[in-house]
């Protein structure tokens, strides 16, 4: 922290400001006292207590609860140790729910509903920025986001979840070279 101002007073006695508030220092034989609305401590030097002032922290709320500041620890410590599966499910929350449930769906879940195992990654991976694209035209907005794993390598990626009659889906289906074919056959059977 960086001290704004500090100001001799008079014989050992000195004022500091600084962005975490005032502070008093004094003197009494070889001791210097800081004073000030958080801390009260003794120091053998004038160096040490400015050096206490400049590792002090500002608090907007006049400091952070110690319950609060030992729950947030638990919680990094936690998520440092966790595994990698479920640290990607709580980042996608009551998405990932949402797309266990069918509720919501993702372009890889849809090419296999229409019997599209056989295109390669690359071509599904297009598909699924031709329906992002419609999406977005059709909405305004990108779709949401949900983290999954990679078909083939593992790897967790974040891909884009739809609702399963989305028109969006139908129009990357047509406008992609690769998947048209999915279109004809799809209709043919409902007709």
């Amino acid at each position: 922290m960086k001290l704004t101002q500090i100001v001799k007073r008079a014989a050992g006695h000195y004022t500091a400001r600084t962005t975490a508030g005032t502070f008093t220092i004094t003197r009494t034989g070889r001791t210097w006292h800081l004073i000030g609305r958080r801390i009260t401590a003794a120091y053998r030097t004038l160096r040490a207590a400015v050096a206490a002032i400049k590792s002090l922290r500002p608090t907007p709320l006049g400091g952070m609860p110690t319950r609060l500041t030992k729950n947030i620890a638990r919680t990094h410590q936690a998520a440092r140790t966790t595994t990698k599966a479920l640290k990607y499910r709580c980042l996608s929350g009551l998405i990932a729910v949402a797309v266990d449930a069918g509720t919501l769906i993702r372009t890889g879940d849809m090419l296999d509903r229409l019997g599209a195992d056989d295109l390669k990654d690359g071509y599904k991976s297009w598909y699924g920025r031709y329906v992002k694209k419609a999406y977005i035209a059709a909405n305004g907005q990108p779709p949401v986001m949900v983290w999954a794993q990679h078909r083939t390598t593992g790897r967790w990626i974040h891909v884009a979840a739809y609702q399963p009659l989305d028109r969006a889906l139908f129009i990357g289906l047509a406008t992609y070279k690769q998947t048209r074919h999915l279109v004809a056959a799809d209709f043919a059977e409902c007709a």
